[in-house]
Parts: structure tokens; C-alpha cells; sequence
């Protein structure tokens, strides 16, 4: 169960006066925050290091109290975060071809959920990845993404038709 928003809300205001602060909103988000950036960078390494880099640009933030809408904040922070390691990188056409993209996230050793993601594009890798994995609503989403929460849900569904057919399910079994 994804902590609530006022949850982190409370503890980016609290992180000035309360070294603990910041500690406790690592842990409870850094799973969360490492499968999105897992789903982007295509590897776990960097998606630990995007992490890592996202708590750190937040220590250097100096009036969390502001932020609106914490958790977009945070995942925000993680998409900008491994959108810039993949530019470092030079991989942005790797995320948009599946062979490139199975390459990259560890030959031989890809679950099927890999290999399924794989059939995404980026975009919609995230926007599951947002969604199923770290419990970001659709219009949190929208607000990382910069669309509309209608467009988010009809790629979220679009997505999960191809994960469907990726694993043979028919549309009236429930899938995620």
C-alpha cells in the first residue's frame, strides 16, 4: 500500500528541522521510486543510482515545505532524474526499440514481465511502471508527464491491451 500524499508531504516540510525526515521518506519510497526508474534506464544499476540522485538533488532543495503534491514531486524528480542519466547515456533510441531494450536489461536473465515491457514504448513503460508499480494515480501522472489525466488513462489502457496480448489473456480475465 503506497504511503499517502500528506504522509510526504508532512515529512518534506518536516526535513529542515528533522534529520529523520528525509531518512524515513527513503525508505518508504525508494522501492517505489527504483521500479519506475527501473522501467526507464533499463538497468538496475543506474535506476539505483537515479534514486540516489534524486534524494540528493531533494537534500540540496531548500524550501521543501512548498512543494504541492509531493509524490508527483518525488516521481518527477525520479523520471528527470533517469531521463538525464539515458541522455548521458545516449540511449534514447534504445527505449523505443525492444531489441535495444531487451539488450540492456540483462541478457538471458529477463522475467517475463521484462520481456513484456518490453513490447511498451518508454512512455508507457512509465506510465504502468507509475501506475501498477508505485500507486501514482492518473492524475498524479499526468502532472509528472506533463498530459492531461485523460491521456494517461487511455495509454495506460492502450498498454495494458499489449501486456494482455503479450501473455495471452483475454480482456474479460482480470489482469493488473
Amino acid at each position: 500500500m503506497p504511503v499517502s500524499n500528506a504522509w510526504i508531504e508532512r515529512r518534506l516540510r518536516e526535513m529542515p528541522d528533522n534529520p529523520n525526515a528525509l531518512s524515513e521518506l527513503y525508505e518508504e519510497m525508494k522501492q517505489p521510486m527504483y521500479a519506475v526508474a527501473y522501467r526507464i534506464v533499463i538497468s538496475r544499476e543506474d535506476a539505483e543510482d537515479v534514486v540516489q540522485e534524486a534524494f540528493l538533488s531533494l537534500l540540496r532543495i531548500r524550501e521543501t515545505g512548498r512543494i504541492k503534491n509531493g509524490r508527483a514531486y518525488l516521481f518527477q524528480m525520479v523520471r528527470n532524474e533517469a531521463l538525464k542519466k539515458l541522455r548521458m547515456r545516449d540511449r534514447e533510441t534504445a527505449c523505443e526499440n525492444p531489441e535495444v531494450y531487451r539488450r540492456y536489461s540483462g541478457n538471458g536473465g529477463m522475467s517475463d514481465v521484462d520481456r513484456a515491457m518490453a513490447t511498451l514504448s518508454a512512455e508507457d513503460r512509465q506510465i504502468v511502471a507509475m501506475h501498477a508499480e508505485a500507486g501514482l494515480t492518473y492524475t498524479e501522472i499526468a502532472k509528472v508527464t506533463g498530459s492531461s489525466t485523460a491521456t494517461v488513462f487511455r495509454q495506460y489502457r492502450k498498454a495494458l491491451r499489449k501486456l494482455q496480448q503479450f501473455f495471452g489473456v483475454s480482456s474479460e480475465e482480470n489482469f493488473i
